[in-house]
């Protein structure tokens, strides 16, 4: 069975650390997106705009105004151009989960011909309001609607399967471009978290090596408990975690040296009515808490506490962990700053710059504090 255990408060047990391994399955059976973004953005409101009317003014340009005048002809062709392209982009935006559902192929000669459908009926639309108006003698003439049929459907036609090719060809190789830049920073993020599992491994392995002849059945829970450590650490890094997934786990660590160190260490948590639902690069905190204890408690005769406080600030959460230092610094630099340059770079793949991590220390205390936007999950 397994053991159930109750750490500082916040109770821990093998089965709540497998969510690790369900975060990874479920970020790899989601559906892949259509390469068709999402016409719904106010960005890509914003753009359709200024395209479509940036084929009205070329238009305009190119064909002769038939004597109508240059302004009334651009106002033609600015609004044919905006309804079109706002129309297409409600179809379009309304079947895009069916059209993600279907290969690329598939999803393109769909869109295309949504968007030729579209047209056509939005065509028909104009010109038959143009003819009501024409009998009605609410207007003069002809001069602002379309005066033949055939032509002026033959022409948007071709116009919109031209404009609509070139757009997903566009939206195609930007999807593939981001995809790349994606896929190269989930491998980067790999690669920085493989690096941690070594040190973090033979720290472990030291612990139970220390355990094994002074305290046998300490040792066998401490196996259990690294046992527990490695099946998150070896779960996808690709998928974010849970913040009290990552709390949990820096609590298992901390179980393990307490094994080790006695009542020398003391791990004061004050993350009380922090979100705990909130997703964050997996072995963030753990390292940090390994570092405090390894740079600042093991060296020191008398131990001391580590703090690792939360708080609130604005749209991000801030995690703080400080730790004492010990009267004379131990020559161990250079793992610390490893770690440190480790998840810095792990954060700026994730957040692209949003992420924080400050270090400050004075001459007895060190603190570390690492801050994470809230509603942002980074490569997940």
């Amino acid at each position: 069975m397994p053991r159930a255990r109750l750490t500082n408060g916040v109770a821990t047990n093998p089965q709540s650390l497998a969510h690790w391994r369900l975060n990874a399955v479920a970020a790899r059976s989601s559906p892949a997106l259509s390469y068709l973004p999402d016409f719904s953005s106010a960005a890509a409101v914003t753009a359709l705009v200024v395209i479509s009317q940036l084929v009205a003014l070329a238009l305009t340009l190119a064909a002769p105004s038939g004597g109508r005048g240059f302004f009334v002809e651009l106002a033609r062709h600015s609004l044919l151009m905006l309804w079109m392209a706002l129309a297409s982009a409600c179809v379009l935006t309304a079947l895009r989960p069916v059209l993600a559902r279907q290969t690329t192929a598939i999803a393109t000669a769909y869109a295309i011909g949504l968007v030729l459908t579209t047209i056509a009926l939005l065509s028909e639309a104009i010109f038959a309001f143009g003819e009501r108006f024409a009998q009605s003698r609410l207007l003069e003439s002809m001069a602002f609607f379309p005066a033949t049929r055939w032509e002026f459907l033959a022409r948007n036609l071709a116009l919109g399967a031209l404009i609509t090719v070139g757009a997903l060809r566009y939206f195609y190789v930007a999807h593939q471009w981001r995809s790349q830049i994606e896929r190269q920073a989930e491998s980067r993020i790999a690669a920085l978290q493989a690096r941690i599992r070594p040190h973090f491994f033979f720290n472990s392995m030291n612990t139970i090596a220390a355990l094994t002849r002074s305290d046998p059945a300490a040792a066998e829970h401490a196996v259990e408990d690294l046992a527990d450590l490695f099946r998150a650490s070896l779960a996808n890094p690709d998928a974010p975690v849970s913040l009290g997934d990552e709390i949990e786990l820096a609590q298992v660590y901390q179980r393990m040296e307490e094994q080790r160190l006695g009542a020398r260490l003391h791990v004061d948590w004050q993350l009380d009515e922090l979100p705990l639902a909130t997703r964050i690069p997996g072995l963030t905190i753990q390292p940090l808490l390994e570092n405090a204890i390894y740079h600042g408690i093991e060296p020191r005769h008398e131990g001391g506490t580590v703090t690792v406080a939360g708080a609130l600030e604005g749209d991000m959460l801030t995690i703080t962990v400080t730790n004492p230092l010990p009267a004379i610094p131990a020559a161990r630099e250079s793992g610390h700053q490893l770690a440190l340059n480790n998840i810095r770079e792990r954060l700026e793949l994730a957040y692209g710059g949003r992420a924080r991590l400050e270090v400050t220390h004075t001459d007895d205390r060190y603190s570390i504090l690492i801050g994470f936007p809230l509603g942002a999950g980074g490569h997940g």
